[in-house]
């Protein structure tokens, strides 16, 4: 069934943004959800277990950022064709983004098994724990290849305005691989016990469907992708026009990671495996609870990519300040509630007293920063569909090269853990103001044509 695309030049912006916002936010709380069932099942096998998978975390989500900046250049490249009308041009981008989404991951994935080992050691795992982190990464890392293609379906759609469908991609893997995970972990009925193995198995299977039922969607359900009259010579404009965005969004979003490789690096060196296990699990509720900051983000891009494309410069702008107010919503609300919670959370993912002690300060310092940190991505995301992906990529290096990593390194040395957590915070107050400063007063809100 094919279906027009919604158009965002026409209409109220709140309305657009939270008719979009409840659906991804559903979808990416489901994707995260998986990331913490798995710390929650490893966190009770052993502290180990949940160290490993501390040190595989940043280098999977390194891989998840090349598909996140893929899927930026895609809903940038078709938002801005629908929003000129051209739904021809649309639909060849979007097979083709499908085709280079399957190519790049698959290099990523093949790159990946080639350094794990090397990279798990510059990090500072430890003999007993490398093992564990490398029987993970055997499954976690092609993983990235079927979840690319899931999390590109998501973007052709989200493109065209859409958002129960896209989403309903998203879940469906999430649950899936929440369902899974017990029975390869512990080895439920006849199933074996694989246990940190089992949880990159779980994704992989999960995520692989995911990935058959988003193709379907988009190729033969909603018809938003064609190979129809496609050569090499148009594939490769089509890829170009989607990497001249995607390319600096990958960098953005890819520095993310690496800085999240440093920091596990400088604890790890710095103190010890159960901080770094503590680490593991303030970092995965963190990502929790930047869920809704994260579906802002999946949103702000289809409107400013449409209006930019429709020449709409008030409305561009409009977007930008009500995402804004939503980032300072959100985060004092999400500070409040973490905050009341903080010496509960940590209970949930391991026995161990030691790591509950260093994860509970993190609730009473960070999460009431998120705001600004959110601002910076939103922003980004914001400003990629405009095909302006410079403005996201300084904002996010000066937030996590020249303050995330520096700010946490004094942290520890003067605080230890706690000191971490207040580098981090600094990190995302900071980043944010200049992020907000730039994108109202200095970044235009036209949309790049060519």
């Amino acid at each position: 069934m094919a279906k027009k695309s919604i158009d965002l030049t026409k209409g109220l912006i709140p309305q657009h943004v939270l008719r979009m916002l409840g659906p991804f936010w559903l979808a990416i709380v489901a994707l995260m959800s998986a990331g913490i069932v798995d710390t929650i099942y490893l966190g009770h096998l052993s502290t180990n277990a949940l160290a490993a998978v501390g040190f595989c975390f940043p280098i999977i989500f390194f891989g998840n950022s090349v598909n996140i900046g893929l899927g930026a250049g895609t809903l940038s490249a078709i938002s801005r064709a629908i929003g000129r009308k051209d739904s021809k041009q649309a639909n060849a981008l979007g097979a083709s983004a499908v085709l280079l989404t399957l190519i790049v991951m698959t290099i990523i994935c093949f790159l990946g098994i080639l350094v794990m080992s090397a990279t798990l050691e510059l990090m500072g795992v430890t003999a007993e724990i490398k093992p564990l982190a490398i029987n993970y990464l055997k499954y976690g890392l092609p993983a990235l290849i079927v979840m690319g293609l899931a999390m590109i379906t998501n973007n052709v759609l989200r493109a065209g305005g859409e958002a129960i469908l896209p989403s309903t991609i998203m879940i469906s893997g999430a649950i899936l691989n929440i369902i899974i995970d017990p029975f390869l972990i512990f080895g439920i009925g006849p199933f074996p016990r694989l246990e940190v193995q089992g949880a990159a198995l779980a994704t992989l299977f999960a995520n692989g469907l995911a990935a058959i039922f988003g193709l379907f969607i988009v190729f033969f359900y909603r018809r938003a992708a064609k190979f129809t009259g496609l050569s090499i010579n148009k594939i490769l404009a089509n890829w170009f026009k989607i990497l001249r965005v995607g390319f600096p969004a990958i960098w953005t979003n890819v520095i993310v990671p690496f800085a999240g490789i440093i920091s596990t690096a400088i604890i790890a060196y710095s103190l010890g495996t159960t901080e770094v296990a503590a680490f593991t699990v303030v970092s995965r509720v963190g990502m929790l609870a930047l869920t809704m900051l994260y579906a802002l983000s999946a949103c702000i891009g289809a409107v400013t990519g449409q209006n930019g494309g429709a020449d709409l410069t008030d409305r561009v702008r409009e977007t930008f300040v009500y995402c804004f107010k939503i980032c300072f919503v959100w985060g004092a609300f999400i500070g409040l509630f973490l905050g009341l919670l903080a010496n509960i959370i940590p209970q949930i993912f391991t026995n161990d007293p030691q790591v509950i002690a260093f994860a509970t300060p993190y609730f009473w310092i960070v999460p009431v920063t998120f705001a600004g940190y959110g601002t910076v991505f939103v922003a980004a995301a914001g400003l990629n569909a405009l095909g302006r992906p410079k403005f996201g990529l300084i904002f996010t290096v000066i937030r996590s090269i020249f303050m995330f990593v520096p700010f946490i390194w004094l942290g520890v040395q003067l605080f230890g853990m706690t000191g971490a957590y207040l580098g981090m915070a600094s990190a995302n107050i900071l980043s944010g103001a200049i992020a907000l400063f730039v994108t109202l007063k200095k970044a235009p809100m036209q949309a790049v044509h060519h």
